[in-house]
């Protein structure tokens, strides 16, 4: 009986010591982006490199397990949705290079408002994503989306129009 009660114990604390590392962690990340609107989630643990190459509207929820290399530029625009597992690189190697590994490329990304990228996607160095999209799960965006539209498959290619859709419908 003495043992259940200094696991219950041990776990009470162990979950408050986690959510307090976590929402600090989180801040962190915010205060090292270029620029951070207001009202942004993040789910941990994401991976985030070239914090000082990143902007993020107001509103934008980025959830568990993304990966954002932002050293070519990241602009994610208002009310974005980012599902879990989504990759957005900025930065590839040169395949003209004598050695693949020796150079780098940065490319900018920037995704409109109100984009919602599903699980798994992957958006590739140089594209703009244009507002009111849908990107399906598991889809790869190497080129440019235009707006009001949903896209998925690799490569995402649209799928429809959401501008036939009135708001509640």
């Amino acid at each position: 009986m003495k043992s259940f009660f200094i696991k219950k114990i041990l776990y009470k604390y162990s979950r408050k010591l986690l959510i307090n590392y976590n929402s600090h962690y989180e801040q962190e990340i915010k205060d090292n982006l270029l620029s951070c609107g207001s009202g942004v989630s993040i789910g941990l643990p994401v991976f985030v490199s070239g914090h000082k190459q990143i902007s993020l509207g107001k509103n934008v929820s980025i959830n568990a397990f993304v990966h954002i290399w932002g050293q070519g530029g990241v602009t994610i625009g208002d009310d974005c949705l980012i599902a879990s597992h989504v990759t957005i690189t900025s930065l590839t190697h040169n395949p003209k290079s004598r050695k693949f590994g020796d150079e780098s490329i940065g490319k900018a990304i920037t995704i409109g408002a109100n984009v919602w990228i599903g699980t798994h996607a992957m958006i590739l160095p140089g594209v703009t994503i244009g507002n009111n999209v849908i990107i399906g799960a598991g889809s790869l965006v190497n080129k440019d989306l235009a707006s009001n539209a949903a896209y998925a498959g690799t490569p995402a290619k649209k799928l429809y129009d959401l501008s036939q859709f009135k708001d509640g419908e």
